[in-house]
């Protein structure tokens, strides 16, 4: 049994006695939202058709996709949410029922409002998703900074990413089981507001301290340091490029340059305490790193460092140039 099935049986089996539920699993499953599952709910002798979509919520952002695609008899099957999460579903008219078998559902003279149920423990509990790796944080970077990597070949993502083809196939299977992209006929991103949440909120405890580098000796004027072709920076400078809001004082500069030929270029010392970070470049050599790409690597290290102005500045880049509805809090 799937986690979808694991996950739509506890909702059911959980759900007031007086309700009895049914389901068919879709055989080709396009992506699309509400195509999951067919559920039917009997109660007191009149049956309730619904499609379902059957999806771990753990934010709001994690709703965002079905925003505006919710009909009474459409039908959200998820893990137990918060008060704060069913109080949204309510608001934007999204029936749900959850695993602990609290429900709110208005359909065709149906309305159930179920709450305060717990998972009891000998019910079988769905293992909650680790914190992202290192090769899917490369992945996700590369389809946010480049929006054709998604229709190119696996390989030639993987070069891109700088990853194993194994992780490009894996971390696709992951994305597309969470509903967050669409591997049919034809690849798409279905919820690029959340692919954008779960990289800057893992940001800082995967991906950063994986960065490895040198500390260096930075000069007076940051503007003296000298670049090559492929050189890019990150943080507080490329914050400053994006808005001339910010004095840079932390330097982080990515390169492809091998560390001690770029030591001897820059002609700096190595210091632990230094403010220039030197730090190899790691997405693939063909990646495209725009203007949305270079916000996305500001906003991710001005979040990290947890500095009040630093985040002030992030939400400004966001607001120019990523425009999420939210940024999320870096994980500690």
């Amino acid at each position: 049994m799937n986690e979808n099935a694991i996950l739509l049986k506890l909702a059911l089996d959980n759900l007031p006695s007086h309700i009895q539920g049914e389901y068919s699993f879709d055989p080709k499953p396009d992506g699309e939202p509400y195509t999951d599952a067919e559920v039917t709910l009997a109660v007191h002798g009149q049956c309730y058709s619904f499609s379902a979509e059957i999806k771990r919520i753990h934010r709001k952002e994690s709703l965002s996709a079905l925003l505006g695609l919710a009909r009474s008899d459409t039908l959200l099957v998820c893990n137990r949410l918060t008060a704060h999460l069913a109080d949204f579903c309510t608001k934007n008219a999204i029936n749900f029922i959850d695993e602990a078998g609290n429900a709110r559902v208005s359909f065709n003279g149906l309305n159930l409002w179920v709450e305060g149920k717990n998972l009891t423990e000998n019910h079988l509990a769905i293992p909650q998703p680790a914190k992202p790796g290192l090769g899917f944080m490369k992945l996700l970077f590369a389809l946010l900074a480049q929006e054709d990597v998604l229709h190119l070949p696996f390989r030639t993502i993987a070069e891109m990413a700088n990853i194993s083809l194994g992780m490009v196939s894996k971390g696709f299977k992951y994305l597309e089981a969470e509903k967050l992209v669409s591997l049919g006929r034809t690849r798409r991103i279905l919820d690029k507001e959340a692919l954008y949440q779960i990289w800057i909120e893992h940001y800082r405890t995967v991906l950063r301290p994986k960065l490895g580098g040198l500390k260096l000796v930075a000069p007076n004027d940051w503007r003296d340091i000298p670049l090559t072709s492929m050189d890019c920076w990150g943080g507080e400078v490329a914050a400053d490029e994006l808005t001339r809001y910010l004095q840079p004082y932390e330097l982080q500069l990515f390169t492809f340059e091998p560390l001690q030929k770029k030591l001897a270029l820059l002609k700096a010392k190595p210091d632990a305490s230094g403010r220039l970070w030197l730090v190899p470049a790691f997405w693939g050599k063909a990646l495209d790193i725009n203007i949305n790409a270079k916000a996305l690597l500001a906003v991710a290290e001005l979040l990290a460092s947890r500095d009040s102005r630093n985040k002030e500045v992030a939400e400004l880049i966001n607001e120019q140039y990523l425009q999420l509805k939210t940024l999320p809090e870096p994980r500690v």
